[in-house]
């Protein structure tokens, strides 16, 4: 399996090129194009969560990381069974596509909205503890990729990657993927209530350890508070 990114950094396209009986997972809608003999079937990695017999009010208590924890991820799988193949693949938001080699010793911690595709060797682990911490920060729902092989993520604008060797600081809403072998906390830009309203920060994650980690040049939420009052309000 190969994946080929075009058209970067602005508008990313990935095409992957499928030896026969390989296969490759998405995300859903990420497909653009494939080869017609290309087969297609969808499944979720952890079954759907169960609401409680008495009411929403004990489900609204719960903690947001098992909320998330107890939901499916939905993935489409595209494989060429009897012959090469290709499938093209797109981000929903404008920018760049990195492509990864994941290594069964080092696992990759990702944005769930920022998973493009990967070969069907890799696992997602939405199960995996740290959710709760950026949830409770940032409000980010982050999944754990283990396994070997190719693995492809989006970015909303330029990606740029960080060796951290001792620490570093970046906004949550920055943050694209890092390896495993770093630790974080999620903590408060401030702790003053004057500096967090004027400082124009939120919440930043703080990471110690050697790893990589990739940031985007654009922060989604800020740009959807900017462009958000620009839009057509709905009717009724």
């Amino acid at each position: 399996m190969k994946i080929d990114v075009q058209h970067r950094p602005a508008y990313a396209l990935a095409t992957v090129l499928l030896d026969a009986g390989e296969a490759v997972i998405a995300e859903g809608g990420a497909m653009v194009s494939k080869d017609t003999h290309v087969t297609i079937s969808t499944s979720a990695t952890s079954p759907e969560p169960q609401l409680p017999r008495y009411g929403c009010l004990p489900w609204f208590f719960r903690s947001f990381g098992q909320l998330f924890r107890n939901t499916a991820i939905y993935q489409n799988k595209f494989e060429a069974a009897s012959y090469p193949g290709s499938v093209t693949f797109a981000p929903k938001s404008p920018g760049d596509v990195v492509v990864h080699r994941l290594v069964e010793e080092t696992g990759l911690v990702l944005q769930s909205t920022s998973f493009l595709c990967s070969a069907s060797s890799i696992g997602l682990d939405n199960e995996w503890g740290g959710t709760e911490a950026f949830l409770r920060g940032d409000g980010m729902f982050m999944v754990r990729a283990t396994g070997e092989g190719l693995l492809a993520f989006s970015t909303f604008g330029y990606i740029r990657e960080i060796q951290v060797d001792e620490a570093w600081v970046v906004d949550a809403g920055h943050v694209v993927a890092f390896e495993d072998t770093l630790s974080f906390e999620v903590r408060r830009f401030a702790r003053s209530p004057w500096f967090r309203a004027f400082g124009g920060e939120g919440f930043v994650v703080e990471f110690h350890g050697q790893g990589r980690l990739w940031l985007q040049s654009h922060n989604p939420k800020a740009y959807g508070r900017i462009i958000g009052p620009m839009l057509p309000r709905r009717r009724r």
